[in-house]
């Protein structure tokens, strides 16, 4: 009887886990279909930023004008002293190797500019990049957030790259890294190092203005070609930030799903087993109970057989 009750403990235990692990796999799933469509239209607008800043390329390479000396978004440091890392994780566990995975890289560039002799300083987005950052590292943490329940906001994207872009302009860092997780497929996410600033692009040798015989544009700028791309440069600095953020947002989710999904389905295997061993442990009760109840009638009926013999 006491392993019967422990049986049917433990299958109420599992029941309680896998029902845990089927309500995160659901929300997660909602939260990584509302981020893809995100990201989906958000590569789209990126690609047309691209698009214009090759144009205003080529059309400054006619004129003889490198855009690289117009924004100070776009210019290089001579020597590399100071560095800010964005590491962006999660902010609690349940979700695979996502976490580990991109730590790893943090901890491994962090060690690698240290060793060059480079200081590194970090702002964390997500609390357990935050808690690796203090506790794994010598890197110096300027400031941690956590995930708002909507996810990627508006306000947070804002503040976040007009801080990056403010440590960039005022010598405080001399580049600026990110490590995200790049989001492909739910089964499919790969930690990643990207530099943010100072920006650079792809030639411009492609494009219509620089072809040979094409039919060159002119443009005019308001109030200045300087002001115009410092300005672009710092609307495609928010898009890579957002970019980033939403990236690494499905990442999370998307792992989360799969690793309660696999729960769930652990879940339901031991509940088949548990439910296999109650079946077989109560039908061995049934059968003892029988025997005995079987037994006793017996020797009732032996009792009255003798009774009747002696009278």
């Amino acid at each position: 009887m006491q392993k019967l009750v422990e049986v049917r403990k433990r299958a109420a235990t599992v029941r309680s886990i896998r029902s845990v692990a089927s309500t995160m796999a659901t929300v997660a799933s909602a939260k990584l279909s509302r981020t893809r469509e995100r990201a989906a239209g958000m590569r789209v607008y990126a690609e047309r930023m691209r698009e214009v800043i090759r144009r205003q390329q080529a059309a400054a390479a006619e004129l003889g004008v490198d855009l690289v000396g117009l924004s100070p978004f776009l210019q290089p440091r001579a020597e590399v002293r100071r560095v800010l890392l964005l590491h962006v994780s999660g902010d609690r566990g349940m979700c695979g190797a996502y976490n580990s995975a991109i730590d790893r890289i943090a901890g491994a560039f962090i060690c690698e500019r240290r060793a060059d002799g480079v200081e590194v300083s970090a702002i964390a987005k997500g609390l357990k990049g935050a808690k690796f950052l203090h506790r794994r590292t010598e890197a110096t943490l300027l400031d941690a957030a956590g995930w708002p329940k909507a996810g990627v906001t508006t306000d947070e994207l804002d503040a976040l790259s007009t801080r990056l872009s403010a440590a960039f302009m005022s010598g405080e860092a001399d580049e600026v890294w990110c490590t995200y997780t790049r989001f492909y497929s739910p089964m499919r996410r790969y930690p990643t190092l990207v530099r943010l600033l100072p920006l650079t692009f792809e030639s411009a040798a492609g494009t219509t203005a620089s072809q040979p015989g094409a039919k060159a544009r002119r443009w005019f700028y308001e109030p200045d070609l300087p002001t115009v791309v410092t300005e672009l440069m710092g609307i495609f600095l928010r898009l890579q930030v957002e970019d980033v953020l939403l990236e690494s947002y499905a990442s999370e989710q998307g792992a989360r799903m799969i690793t309660m999904e696999e729960a769930t389905e652990r879940a339901d295997r031991s509940l088949q087993e548990l439910t296999v061993a109650y079946n077989r442990l109560r039908r061995e009760l049934i059968t003892s109970d029988l025997i005995g109840v079987l037994f006793a009638s017996s020797l009732r009926e032996d009792e009255r057989s003798l009774d009747g013999g002696e009278a």
